[in-house]
């Protein structure tokens, strides 16, 4: 998905300043993408209609963000990363 398909774009940072690692999750669509400490990732939305173009939700070790309109996950230089993204092996914690 890119920009391109129209509607007004918005951004919005997600650092982990903890010491393990973060799920962000991404609805409506599911995905995961995890930042280790010290990573920043930007949501990405457009096509949105006239509410707020994010709605987030904080539980431990994991971010929630809800889109209102399409979007996807970008490193700070703008390269989508993909679902599963750091994801740990299975069996394995969420520390670093």
């Amino acid at each position: 998905m890119t920009e391109t398909d129209g509607g007004p774009v918005a951004r919005m940072r997600v650092t982990n300043r903890g010491t393990d690692m973060l799920e962000l999750i991404l609805e409506p669509y599911g995905s995961d993408h995890w930042l280790r400490p010290g990573e920043t990732f930007v949501v990405v939305t457009y096509g949105f209609g006239d509410g707020d173009p994010f709605e987030v939700e904080h539980e431990p070790a994991t971010v929630t963000v809800h889109l209102d309109g399409h979007g996807y996950v970008t490193d700070l230089h703008g390269d989508e990363i993909d679902c599963a993204h750091g994801r740990p092996d299975t069996g394995e914690g969420t520390t670093a």
